[in-house]
């Protein structure tokens, strides 16, 4: 059943993961998705991958497993064929290999993340994917108190977006929801900050 999920949102990310629509959302306008206060901290809030071509890589972020086994909260996988451009312009050619960071912005508070060299570019045939767990997110998500309808309602409407620079407007990015697994699944083409919010 979980690989028939992954299939049917790969295919479906194919056709969300782009940002031509409507002009930017200044961060004013933007509901940021919180961690919950009991949610357990990070393992790190910087990671590192070597992604090359012709070999799929990927890097995870978790929670500290608070006795038990560690949840997830970050998955970036780098397919061997998903690499195209690098930050310079040149284009990948095998065996070439780069550096990424993540970085959490706030570890906790906002799902909020910074991917660098800023300028990489992935293929858009074969992109780059990141998976989200908001599993320990605060489910109050319009912040009124309370945990009701109203965030139920709230949930089907998060998506992970992304803005290039500190101070740019966001711009949906277009993802797969699997809300009975707490997971947003997203295609990416290029590095920039990117954030789970409404």
């Amino acid at each position: 059943m979980r690989r028939f999920l992954w299939l049917f949102s790969a295919a479906a990310l194919l056709n969300c993961s782009d940002n031509t629509g409507p002009a930017g959302v200044p961060e004013a306008q933007l509901h940021f998705v919180r961690q919950d206060v009991l949610s357990p901290p990070l393992d790190s809030t910087v990671a590192h991958l070597w992604a090359k071509v012709s070999e799929g890589r990927e890097v995870r972020i978790s929670y500290q497993p608070p006795g038990g086994s560690a949840e997830e909260f970050l998955r970036f996988e780098v397919p061997g064929d998903a690499l195209l451009r690098k930050p310079d312009g040149t284009a990948f050619q095998v065996g070439d290999s780069i550096l990424i960071t993540i970085t959490v912005l706030d570890p906790t508070g906002l799902f909020q993340f910074r991917f660098e060299p800023s300028g990489l570019q992935f293929n858009p045939d074969h992109p780059a994917r990141l998976k989200l767990h908001y599993i320990n997110a605060d489910r109050d998500f319009d912040d009124d108190g309370d945990v009701d309808s109203t965030d139920d309602a709230i949930e089907h409407l998060l998506d992970l977006w992304q803005r290039e620079g500190s101070t740019g407007p966001w711009f949906r990015v277009g993802s797969v929801k699997f809300e009975e697994l707490d997971e947003v699944d997203a295609n990416i083409l290029s590095f920039s900050e990117y954030a789970l919010a409404w």
